[in-house]
């Protein structure tokens, strides 16, 4: 009851300040021909009364003021004086400022050069709508594209060589692999107003998010009505196509705006594989497959936000997503005891993973006074249904009483909800504190039920039947805080987490709990060298859990010489991480560490020439890195991404000796702007040999080159793409276990040609012609 009291005490003096600041200053700032100037900072100040703001991208601005009287405006650039005016308050004023009679050069300057790339505390700015990629890219394109970020050949978003964690406007997305890919690819980069690039995460971030962080920030769109089409077709291979089609619309007004897209992806593939169990005691199980791969994807997603004043922003978005993929697989399976062969059979999989998934977010933000402060709330409640089937038959030509035919249907829905509520208090000096709280809950049901032919009838296998469900309940609280002072920058912060783990089965009467709670800490330091250079340092802690399926007992027949099994007694992995940059210009060299403690690893084993496969706390890691990356444009109208580095890998089995080595990798995204409609984009992927984990993982390249023209005043864009050039990209590995060696290869159908079309319908030059004020205020959608 004390906290209560305390926290309607704190609210009651926001909402009390809110009432008595009446007095407000607002308008715009623009230079000779009625140019609008953005980013100026404005100070109005009178006695021990200093209130100060920016413009936007709009030159427009707003001041609350304490009281009535006589003020002084003064107005600067990057420090530098360029404007001053005595103002008399009284009420609400409306001023619009002209700067073109100080410094012309320098003001033509400002309009025409806008920060593309900011340091901000702990995070890189990347201010999309400024750069070259504000028109004709998708969300995921934006992200391959920014400063520190790559997609590597394995298509994962990577920073500082590992996979980052994904926010829109804040808000984690619970969103993973294809469906992320799916999302991001929907979204427009005339959406995004820029991404914030994060390291690594805070204390604010979940404690599983244990790498680096991006905040998307859409924008407020302007009023009037902007709609965009977009489709692409990609050829591979003869029957092996990619097409995509998507539609995004947004309509805004003064105090609200609309957004909306759908899209449709389809994608048939072709791929072949060997795998080789090479076992100590000589036996050697040889598996070779070919397979054919079908996914589609429908999503559409509709919000909207409504801003009914300055200090208040109400949102809501809904997200559905309708997916499936299919596989037909065919293959051989020998057995071979030195140089005899004792199994030759023949495989056959059709598989399918059919998913329905849909989510629904509400967002509240009041903003609480002038330096930023702000109360935020997001709620979140979704449902992903999931009905995998895998029908499998094995022959044996020599021995046909083996013969099986084997059918595993299963249906699972996980449904989840959270609720959060961040509170950002900002001081004067340069103080921040951040507080928060997070309830998050996930609910699974999963049902398996698997069926063979006998006597040419199909019959039940209770011994493979698996029933259960499992609720996970987090309960998470932070605390942080940061301030600037003189070229110090220091962030701290505490997050605490209690798990509530419990699960049954329905077929054997198990159940699994577990309940467990952990403070992971987190710190920034930053030095400012002064000339556009500083030095850095950050730790964090963070927890990967175990999944529900890995958790539950179950045992699953793959085929007759290997079986999938559970772990009820798996525990968490914990994961320590720190980094210390030094960053010059447009560049930055850093040095990384990551330690992991009881790791989460499928391991297989041998048991009597069965092969099991079961997760396992497997040992401890450690990973060594130092990291090069470089922005910017080396010449005119080119301009250059640069991920490169070196990383050494430690890892230590529970039943192996230690495995180690050492890996260099080069990422390059490259953009000639060849006119002010042409550009030319270049792809660069290569990464040497190099060992995770138990995995020695073989060498990697890939390389892709784009061309790109806009027409029309840019409304039309077409694009040209050639993936994989050289046809080099493939999957390549040798796993080392306790009784045996895997090696592993696979090669898709990876070179192919893309043709992109995308036209833009935008009537805001209409709209802003029946209207004087056109508030063109960028914010935070959702």
């Amino acid at each position: 009851m004390p906290k209560l009291k305390c926290l309607f005490y704190l609210l009651g003096l926001f909402f009390t300040g809110n009432i008595l600041q009446a007095q407000s200053i607002h308008g715009s700032i623009f230079s000779n021909g009625g140019q609008s100037v953005s980013y100026l900072e404005i100070i109005i100040s009178k006695g021990n009364i200093r209130k100060t703001t920016l413009s936007d991208k709009e030159g427009k601005f707003n001041l609350k003021l304490p009281e009535n009287g006589n003020y002084i405006c003064e107005i600067f650039d990057n420090g530098i004086h360029i404007y001053r005016k005595n103002i008399v308050i009284n009420g609400d004023i409306l001023e619009k400022f002209n700067v073109s009679g100080r410094d012309e050069k320098a003001i033509q300057e400002i309009v025409l050069t806008k920060k593309v790339i900011e340091q901000v505390g702990d995070k890189t700015f990347f201010n999309v709508e400024n750069s070259v990629l504000s028109k004709g890219n998708s969300g995921l394109e934006v992200l391959q594209k920014s400063p520190k970020l790559n997609v590597n050949a394995a298509g994962e978003l990577t920073l500082k060589n590992k996979e980052v964690s994904v926010l829109i406007n804040g808000r984690k997305m619970n969103l993973s692999g294809s469906e992320l890919n799916s999302y991001l690819q929907s979204l427009s980069s005339e959406e995004i107003k820029r991404v914030e690039i994060q390291d690594m995460a805070s204390a604010d971030q979940d404690a599983t998010v244990t790498g680096g962080v991006v905040n998307i920030v859409l924008k407020r769109n302007p009023k009037g009505l902007r709609a965009i089409a977009k489709t692409y077709y990609l050829f591979r291979k003869e029957k092996y196509q990619v097409y995509n089609g998507g539609l995004n619309i947004n309509y805004g007004d003064e105090k609200w705006n609309m957004y909306s897209d759908i899209s449709y992806n389809e994608n048939n593939d072709y791929g072949t594989s060997n795998g080789v169990f090479k076992y100590w005691d000589g036996q050697r199980n040889i598996n070779e497959n070919r397979f054919k791969q079908y996914y589609d994807n429908t999503s559409f997603r509709l919000g909207s936000v409504y801003y009914p004043n300055d200090k208040n922003t109400i949102g809501i978005e809904g997200y559905y997503s309708k997916s499936n993929s299919k596989m037909n697989s065919e293959g051989t399976l020998n057995i071979f005891n030195e140089d005899i062969q004792t199994v030759n059979s023949r495989n056959n999989s059709l598989s399918a993973s059919p998913s329905d998934l849909w989510y629904l977010t509400v967002n509240y933000t009041l903003k609480t006074d002038d330096l930023g402060s702000s109360i935020k709330f997001i709620g979140d409640v979704g449902r992903n249904i999931m009905k995998p089937f895998n029908d499998v038959i094995s022959a044996y030509p020599e021995s046909p009483q083996k013969d099986s035919h084997f059918l595993y249907e299963t249906h699972f829905v996980s449904k989840y909800y959270t609720g959060q509520l961040d509170w950002t208090q900002k001081l004067k000096q340069n103080w921040e504190l951040n507080a928060g709280i997070k309830l998050a809950s996930v609910k699974r049901d999963n049902l398996l039920d698997v069926h063979y032919i006998d006597n040419m009838e199909w019959s039940e296998d209770l011994n493979q039947k698996q029933n259960f469900d499992n609720r996970e309940n987090i309960v998470a609280g932070y605390a942080m805080g940061s301030k600037t002072f003189g070229k110090h920058f220091l962030k701290g912060g505490l997050r605490i987490e209690n798990t509530t783990i419990k699960g049954f089965n329905r077929v054997n009467g198990q159940e699994v709990k577990q309940d467990y709670t952990k403070v992971f800490p987190s710190l920034f330091y930053k030095y400012d060298l002064g000339n556009n250079k500083n030095i850095s340092f950050a730790f964090k802690s963070g927890i990967v859990r175990p999944s529900f399926r890995d958790l539950n007992p179950f045992v699953i027949k793959q085929n007759d010489f290997l079986y999938q099994i559970g772990n009820s007694n798996l525990l968490p992995q914990y994961n320590y991480n720190f980094y210390l940059d030094y960053t010059q210009n447009k560049q930055t060299v850093s040095l990384y560490a990551a330690l992991t403690e009881n790791m989460i690893h499928n391991v297989y084993y041998n048991v009597n020439e069965i092969t099991y496969n079961q997760p396992l706390n497997y040992g401890s890691a450690q990973g060594y890195g130092l990291d090069y990356t470089y922005n910017s444009d080396v010449f005119k109208g080119v301009y250059l991404n640069l991920t490169t580095g070196i990383f050494y890998n430690v890892f230590k089995p529970i039943d192996l000796q230690s495995i180690q080595g050492i890996a260099f990798y080069n990422n390059v995204y490259a953009q000639f702007k060849i006119s002010k409609t042409t550009l030319i984009e270049l792809f660069n992927n290569y990464t040497t040999t190099s060992k995770y984990r138990n995995v020695d993982m073989a060498h990697n390249y890939k390389m892709d080159i784009a061309f790109q023209k806009s027409i029309q005043d840019g409304q039309i864009l077409i694009k040209f793409k050639i993936f994989d050039l050289f046809n080099t990209q493939r999957d390549k590995s040798l796993s080392h276990y306790r009784d045996f060696d895997f090696n592993f290869y696979q090669k898709r159908v990876t070179r192919g040609w893309l043709i992109s079309f995308q036209y833009t319908f935008d009537n805001k030059q209409k709209m802003n012609n029946k209207t004087v004020n056109s508030d063109n205020e960028s914010r935070n959608r959702l």
